[in-house]
């Protein structure tokens, strides 16, 4: 990815349709090898694309976690969309790596699941309760936007007024 692109994708401003353009963009120039991207601040996307085998599968593991601690992320998104199957031995790394991002104070969404990835996450028997799954890339983005742009407002202990 070129530092252009980059820099427009940190920039907090930009239209979610946009970011997901440029993700999907870079994929097809073949300019991303499954990396971390920070696209906003406490923001990462993660997009996969191709097979996943249990050795990729721990890469992208410990990619995530390294990328949360150095970024300092609360929200990773992570894109699915380009991943034609797994194997249970993957679904249930992908459920490990979301739930030690939980215990760091982190939400993952997943995107862009495919009715085979999804038909293995419940044949496995995932508890996709826990996880926030969002149809594709664009509804991903925007949860992310809804989810960071929450602010943090004190209750009860107002003081009086007079």
């Amino acid at each position: 990815m070129s530092q252009s692109q980059t820099a427009r994708l940190r920039q907090t401003d930009l239209p979610t349709s946009f970011l997901a353009e440029c993700v999907v963009r870079d994929h097809q120039e073949g300019e991303l090898s499954t990396a971390v991207l920070q696209v906003r601040k406490r923001l990462l996307i993660l997009t996969v694309i191709g097979a996943i085998d249990s050795p990729r599968a721990e890469d992208l593991t410990e990619q995530i976690l390294m990328g949360i601690r150095a970024n300092r992320s609360k929200l990773v998104l992570v894109d699915v969309t380009g991943v034609p199957a797994i194997d249970s031995r993957v679904g249930n790394l992908w459920v490990f790596t979301i739930e030690v991002a939980r215990l760091m104070g982190v939400t993952v969404i997943i995107c862009g699941l495919s009715a085979r990835v999804s038909q293995t996450l419940a044949q496995i028997g995932v508890d996709l309760s826990k996880i926030t799954i969002m149809g594709d890339l664009q509804e991903g983005l925007e949860e992310a936007k809804r989810l960071l742009s929450h602010k943090v407002v004190r209750i009860g202990n107002k003081p009086s007024s007079g």
